[in-house]
């Protein structure tokens, strides 16, 4: 119920925010409540870490926690998940299970990231809860926050003020 603020959205994947995807202006929609979109996001999380920086990597899929394995894990993978959880820079991305050893489902193997992706699920994979690793190969990452800049009041992702 309520105001469909968007109709005709069209991102390419570089936005920021939905609301710089084209559109037909806010407000302006021929669409009923039928026709409602929805998403499903990947949720990622540290655990076993001193800080919220830090801690063996885990996403959540289908409805439960489990681990990423750390074949082929690297800083560009790390860096994936430092700035899917806002985090900042990844510093380190540590083999072996560096903070402890996961539990239930490993839901990532043989992960590839170019850096470009927004979340750790958008890189190439093995394909989910497809491994051959064991507890002992979960994935770990060390993050810090550096220098977080932003633009603002721009009308593209790629402009505007910056903070």
């Amino acid at each position: 119920s309520g105001l469909i603020w968007l109709d005709d959205l069209n991102c390419v994947g570089t936005e920021w925010t939905i609301g710089n995807c084209s559109h037909n202006g806010w407000g302006n929609s021929n669409c009923g409540h039928s026709e409602d979109a929805s998403v499903k996001c990947a949720t990622v999380r540290l655990v076993n870490g001193s800080t919220k920086y830090e801690g063996r990597v885990e996403v959540y899929h289908n409805g439960q926690w489990g681990t990423v394995c750390d074949d082929h894990w690297d800083l560009t993978d790390a860096q994936v998940v430092c700035s899917q959880l806002g985090l900042g820079v990844a510093t380190a991305a540590l083999h072996g299970s560096f903070y402890g050893r996961g539990i239930g489902r490993i839901w990532l193997d043989d992960l590839s990231c170019n850096g470009a992706e927004r979340t750790i699920g958008n890189c190439l994979h093995r394909g989910w809860g497809i491994s051959n690793c064991g507890h002992g190969e979960d994935a770990s990452v060390n993050c810090t926050p550096g220098l977080l800049l932003r633009l603002v009041g721009g009308s593209l992702y790629n402009e505007g003020r910056v903070e």
